[in-house]
């Protein structure tokens, strides 16, 4: 070789790079395929390998990117990989640089969502000027959400850590599957009709596009947006986007944030309550100092002033002055004092007061129900036992006694119901109803059961 071609000959460095822009220059691209040796590094990026029945590449997905991916598919999954060309130089590897690894399917759900986004953004079912602002102080708060839930759990505690008293109404609904839209509908529109409700929070926690899809199901975006009352939408983390967010007229980054935004800290706001009294209190303070200086500065210009009915005019101007101060004064009190009675009212509103009243007064009425139940009971008892009492009674053999019947039987107990049991000259005891006859038989006459008694018998 000469020294002429040595020195144009490429260093495997410069080859890399010229290898790299090249693919570099197919850009962006969607490739599918079989998911393989996946793992995510204690660094945080995502290694796998992308195949089919003929071919097999490497694929890389930095760490930035996978926060923002939501949950990866699993080994052996097949997916829609988004990326690019590169090259790893110290492996001389081109590899497949994604930005997004999604299953196969939901490449369909993407594009199923940005054409419902584009006619339901026609129709204006996300317009600014339709959203309904937020209560600064909710009488009430409802919650349409599964049960058991971390989200519910996360808004349960983000309300009542900031006001332990707020009142919360949950309409439970399953938030992922088939069945999840219209039970969604079905909470939200259960909570509108309740008066006591005064704003909605709609949500649950993260997952990916197909667990959040009953959030972009068109009859729960037309039920959001038709709600009357004012609806946050707080589905999934700050990277999820739906299209109940759109539709909402609020959107919460997190169920916590959610519930952040709906009510103020209860201290919070009793100390800006403490401060707008103070601040009244100085300001009426101040009025009052300043008329009465303004009346004493008055006062003394009377004997500076000219003609008596010039002085008369300006007296009666500052009578006027005063009256208006005054007037004034007490109207910004009387103001100052209903917002406060008003807050303090709905404060105390939420007391358990009336309710443990309510209760008691059920209690009452149970316990009496519960005495009347117990002597109808009584009395029924007692009629059963004397029905029983009086059938015994019939069935007593004193009572057949009692009708002249007696019952035979020998000394040693046996009963006697045949003649041959009792010959002449047998001892035998006769039972009648008051006590016993001992007797000895000394003769007998036969008798059939349909023959007439006999006056005699035959010895």
């Amino acid at each position: 070789m000469t020294p002429e071609a040595a020195a144009q000959a490429l260093t495997v460095s410069a080859l890399t790079r010229r290898i790299t822009q090249s693919l570099e220059d197919f850009g962006t691209f969607t490739v599918h395929g079989e998911l393989s040796q996946a793992k995510v590094a204690p660094s945080g990026h995502f290694y796998a390998t992308l195949k089919d029945s003929e071919a097999i590449i490497s694929l890389v997905m930095w760490r930035s990117q996978v926060v923002r991916n939501g949950p990866l598919p699993k080994e052996g999954a097949q997916v829609l990989v988004r990326g690019s060309l590169s090259v790893y130089g110290p492996r001389g590897q081109y590899q497949l640089v994604a930005t997004r690894v999604t299953p196969q399917g939901q490449g369909d759900l993407a594009a199923r969502f940005e054409e419902m986004k584009r006619r339901l953004t026609e129709e204006g079912l996300f317009a600014e000027e339709s959203k309904i602002p937020l209560p600064f102080l909710p009488r009430c708060v409802g919650l349409a959400t599964a049960t058991g839930s971390a989200a519910l759990a996360d808004l349960l505690h983000s309300i009542r850590s900031r006001f332990p008293r707020m009142p919360i109404v949950h309409a439970p609904c399953l938030v992922q599957g088939v069945d999840a839209p219209a039970q969604i509908v079905s909470a939200i529109r259960r909570l509108d009709r309740q008066d006591q409700v005064e704003v909605i929070i709609v949500g649950r926690g993260g997952g990916s596009l197909e667990d959040l899809w009953a959030f972009n199901d068109e009859r729960v975006v037309r039920a959001i947006a038709a709600c009357e009352k004012p609806i946050i939408s707080a589905v999934g983390h700050e990277t999820d986007t739906t299209l109940a967010d759109l539709a909402a007229d609020v959107r919460a980054k997190t169920p916590t944030a959610a519930g952040e935004l709906i009510v103020p800290v209860e201290s919070d706001l009793r100390d800006e309550l403490s401060l707008w009294r103070r601040q009244l209190e100085q300001g009426m303070t101040r009025l009052m100092n300043e008329s009465r200086a303004r009346l004493a500065a008055l006062a003394s210009h009377r004997a500076l002033a000219g003609p008596g009915h010039q002085v008369a005019l300006r007296h009666q101007r500052l009578d006027e002055l005063a009256q208006a101060l005054d007037a004034a004064a007490q109207d910004r009190i009387a103001r100052g004092r209903e917002r406060l009675a008003l807050l303090q009212a709905r404060l105390k509103g939420r007391a358990p007061d009336a309710a443990v009243q309510a209760a008691k007064y059920q209690l009452i009425q149970w316990r009496h129900a519960l005495n009347l139940a117990a002597g109808r009971r009584a009395e029924r008892g007692h009629d059963r036992l004397a029905a029983g009492a009086a059938r015994l009674d019939a069935l007593s053999p004193l009572a057949v006694l009692g009708r002249g019947y007696s019952v035979v039987r020998t000394p040693e107990g046996r009963v006697i119901r045949h003649l041959d049991q009792a010959p002449a000259g047998a001892s035998i005891e006769a039972r009648t109803l008051d006590g016993w006859i001992h007797a000895t038989v000394v003769g007998m006459r036969r008798q059939r059961l349909n023959e007439a008694p006999a006056d005699s018998y035959s010895p």
